[in-house]
């Protein structure tokens, strides 16, 4: 199932995820939403590495991890807590 549309204005710092704002990403990246948090949400950039960010009430994201899978969904929930 794909996620909701997703409106980001910009990141909070730089990033190369930038075809996230322009709401076109490549094949194989899948966009999810996190379950643990309605405003978390992950992109594969490989098979290995995940980039987790958090949407912020001004429509800008904030990158929470950057890393294997497990460590970046492992972050994303301590950020959650």
């Amino acid at each position: 199932m794909p996620p909701r549309p997703l409106q980001l204005t910009a990141f909070a710092t730089p990033s190369r995820i930038d075809e996230l704002c322009t709401g076109g990403l490549t094949p194989g990246r899948n966009l999810e939403q996190l379950r643990n948090g309605n405003r978390l949400y992950s992109v594969r950039l490989n098979r290995k590495f995940r980039y987790v960010f958090m949407v912020m009430e001004d429509g800008t994201g904030r990158a929470i991890a950057v890393g294997p899978h497990d460590m970046a969904y492992e972050t994303a929930k301590r950020v959650q807590s």
